[in-house]
């Protein structure tokens, strides 16, 4: 029996695995102890492995494991989990689990993260999501400055990481009671095995008659940079599936957005905004409702946090949105150098007062306001990184990638410096 305290559905019907081929029950879920990864064991291994199996045995008995505290912490303060999430959703059922807790490898959820291929360099991302971000990992690990992603090991022959050279082909004996896919990156859209994979889905899957539509939900991550791969419209074949989501992650727009994710033009974000508008209808995240839908993913740093009310009024006056709720606002623990929780006393006061009277002057929703509530909260709280560092850190950026800070209007980083070093 279910012990709803410590049961995920997830270990029982997906699969997820990282850029570098490493395969956890989750996405934010803790790796195992006996890390399992793609190169060096088969799928059907890795799933009814002696850890994916202990795993299931203490959801199903009432034990926490060690690998999904993330979201037992959250529920010990108040907070809903994904764990919570995950088992709500009506669309997966649970499988027969065997004696020894192994289960069928037939999947219903997949995560796949099938590199690390990406043509953006966000200043909150790292090597290990984004092939980007090579060049910059070696010259920061040169210049030793901290950063808690740089303890990478940068091979000059592997720039974009696999998760395995034959994952697609390994994946599909495996796809039969498929329902629901995410795919997030890197950047998913210019990945060659994602389109292989979604043209596999395309092709093979069955046609409903009522709807002349393939019953899967796919989910994306993605920044848009593109809707096209090979010159072949992505949107054709997103036609020809019963629910397609973008999850459109961006930082800010204009020149907020273009210094926050190194790499995004704000006219072609524009432009191909304008036509993924023409084909999906603006929503939120957890609706239920089948065709093409999108919202925007903002995630909040020490770059960006003053830019939050900006992007909403710019969204909602473009009508790429119907309400503030087709925003999902978060914000970055890590790198600790982009953590608005990091910022000097007076500089966490001024960001404090500037979101409690933009809340007061701007059209939000309720889900909105709760959210930019968290934020504060989180700013409120201790310092979890060395402010020194955090200023070097942005200086170098700048440096590397010729931007200045100062520039967009937000944190103050000149006072934080002489309050620093006086």
């Amino acid at each position: 029996m279910n012990n709803k305290e410590t049961f995920c559905i997830l270990p029982f019907v997906h699969l997820y695995t990282q850029p570098n081929g490493e395969v956890k029950p989750c996405c934010i879920a803790g790796g195992f102890d006996d890390k399992q990864f793609l190169r060096e064991k088969s799928i059907e291994d890795i799933f009814n492995s002696g850890e994916y199996k202990q795993l299931r045995h203490d959801m199903l008995n009432g034990k926490r494991n060690k690998a999904c505290e993330v979201c037992y912490k959250k529920e010990d303060i108040g907070e809903s989990s994904p764990r919570q999430m995950f088992n709500s959703n009506t669309l997966w059922t649970m499988p027969e689990v065997k004696e020894d807790y192994s289960v069928v490898t037939q999947f219903q959820h997949i995560d796949i993260r099938f590199s690390n291929l990406c043509n953006f360099k966000c200043r909150m991302c790292n090597y290990s999501f984004s092939s980007n971000w090579y060049d910059d990992t070696v010259k920061l690990r040169t210049l030793r400055v901290h950063n808690e992603h740089l303890s990478h090991i940068v091979n000059k022959k592997a720039k974009v990481m696999k998760a395995s050279p034959t994952l697609v082909t390994d994946l599909k004996p495996h796809l039969n009671h498929l329902k629901s896919v995410y795919f997030a990156g890197g950047e998913p859209l210019i990945m060659p095995e994602h389109y292989e994979l979604l043209k596999f889905l395309y092709d093979t899957l069955e046609v409903r008659q009522d709807t002349g539509k393939r019953r899967l939900s796919i989910h994306y991550n993605t920044n848009l940079s593109v809707i096209k791969y090979d010159e072949q419209s992505l949107i054709n074949l997103w036609e020809g599936f019963e629910r397609v989501f973008l999850s459109i992650s961006c930082d800010g727009i204009g020149k907020v957005g273009e210094y926050q994710r190194v790499g995004f033009n704000h006219e072609r974000f524009v432009e191909n905004l304008n036509t993924i508008k023409k084909y999906f209808t603006s929503g939120g995240t957890h609706e239920v409702a089948s065709g093409m839908m999108y919202n925007f993913q903002y995630t909040t740093t020490i770059w960006n946090a003053y830019h939050i009310f900006d992007f909403v009024n710019f969204m909602l006056d473009n009508q790429y949105i119907t309400s503030s709720d087709q925003i999902d606002f978060y914000y970055a623990w890590t790198p600790l150098n982009a953590s608005i929780n990091n910022l000097t006393q007076s500089e966490k006061n001024r960001l404090v007062n500037f979101l409690e009277t933009g809340i007061v002057n701007t059209n939000l929703t309720p889900k909105t306001i709760s959210e930019i509530q968290k934020i504060i909260k989180y700013i409120q709280t201790p310092n979890s990184g060395d402010i020194k560092d955090l200023l070097i850190y942005t200086r170098v950026l700048d440096e590397l990638n010729s931007t200045d800070v100062m520039t967009l209007n937000g944190v103050n980083f000149n006072n934080m410096l002489q309050e620093t070093y006086g």
